[in-house]
């Protein structure tokens, strides 16, 4: 059984049709009663008794209960508690970080899996790095004296010869990519037209104010400059190139975990303007500095008629070494129902894995990226576009 905690909110309500829509066994878990569902399993992240009682049972637990700053860890450590391995439909970096940080020895000592952000942010950037950087590190080098200095890919290894499909999930730990010669650069952007935030999206924006971005820079997480701007380019439906903005993406934290790189950085962007994209530089600049109490100032809009369907996006993942580069980009639409059949997916993905990778784990190193990635498009409606 696979339990949906926080299946009250528009990400947990999808989670919970999507597992219906597949015929796996779930549980409701909600502060009230869920209209649609016929029981539901009331509880709260911060009250530990009730929690136990409502997880009782479950092979997995999916969080979409936010904002998960504040939710992300009991539910965790109640997960592990409960014999249940443990994702959530977030991407938070800040939550992300603190969760590696301080509860991976709890989830290694359980015997479970953790995968914080198992939705679009970060799931889709981080299997389309390790995509694009499986390619560029397996690709034959530039000139006669070139010596491989790592393990070539088996030919075939992605696409096998007979035609058979690999498997999406790992049976056993991976090699980090480039681990004897790491990549230059790793940039993962948000490309988002007409973006319509749910309350849950919007209380997550709200708690980065006052926080600084964080980036992967020489082996260890470092301040990212505020405001900083990288240019993109996601396609013509997405308006070509246009300007994305230094954002505190979770990509920036599980990448490195299974890509060696010595620099890891995420964007994002929400308008084609040169105008906007501006304002929105200043506006990154100026969030930091802002104290973290105005967060809490700010209330979440609940729009009874919100049409999340309406927001488009894609996420580009750029890897570089030397002078070569590789670039994936994966396009959809709806980032809360997308984010709840992706989340939905791992979880039964995970259930039904045998033998495989325990502990606190990035995407990447539970999935081979580009089988995994190839299942998510069909399963969540998403383009798969590599630039290779």
């Amino acid at each position: 059984m696979i339990v949906v905690f926080g299946a009250g909110g528009v990400v947990g309500r999808a989670v919970c049709a999507e597992l219906a829509r597949a015929g796996v066994a779930y549980a409701a878990v909600a502060r009230h009663p869920v209209a649609g569902e016929a029981t539901t399993r009331l509880a709260d992240a911060f009250d530990a008794a009730a929690l136990a009682r409502a997880l009782s049972g479950a092979r997995a637990v999916i969080n979409c209960a936010g904002p998960l700053r504040e939710t992300a860890a009991p539910v965790l450590v109640a997960s592990m508690a409960a014999g249940a391995h443990y994702l959530d439909a977030g991407g938070e970096q800040a939550v992300l970080h603190a969760l590696y940080e301080r509860h991976e020895s709890t989830v290694r000592r359980a015997g479970l899996i953790a995968m914080p952000g198992a939705g679009v942010d970060c799931v889709v950037g981080d299997l389309a790095s390790a995509w694009a950087a499986e390619h560029l590190t397996s690709s034959p080098e530039r000139g006669a004296a070139a010596v491989r200095r790592e393990p070539a890919a088996r030919t075939g290894e992605d696409r096998p010869l007979d035609g058979a499909t690999p498997a999406a999930v790992r049976s056993e730990p991976a090699a980090r990519i480039g681990e004897d010669r790491p990549l230059d650069d790793v940039a993962v952007s948000y490309v988002l037209d007409d973006l319509a935030l749910s309350p849950g999206g919007q209380r997550a924006l709200f708690g980065t104010v006052g926080a600084s971005a964080l980036a992967w820079r020489r082996d260890r997480w470092e301040r990212a400059g505020g405001g900083e701007r990288r240019r993109v380019n996601a396609g013509a439906d997405s308006g070509g190139e246009r300007d994305a903005i230094g954002h505190a993406g979770g990509d920036a934290i599980t990448v490195p975990r299974h890509v060696a790189a010595a620099r890891v950085t995420t964007y994002a962007s929400t308008t084609r303007s040169a105008a906007g994209a501006g304002a929105l530089r200043l506006l990154a600049r100026a969030l930091p500095l802002l104290p973290r109490a105005a967060g809490d100032l700010l209330v979440p809009y609940a729009d009874p008629d919100a049409d999340y369907g309406r927001t488009r996006f894609a996420v580009v993942a750029q890897v570089r070494r030397g002078f070569d580069a590789a670039q994936v980009v994966v396009r959809g639409r709806d980032l809360c129902t997308t984010t709840a059949r992706i989340a939905a997916w791992a979880a039964q993905r995970l259930v039904e894995r045998g033998a495989g990778p325990l502990g606190m784990r990035a995407p990447g190193e539970l999935f081979r990226a580009a089988p995994a990635l190839r299942e998510l498009a069909a399963v969540a409606g998403l383009t798969l576009a590599p630039g290779f």
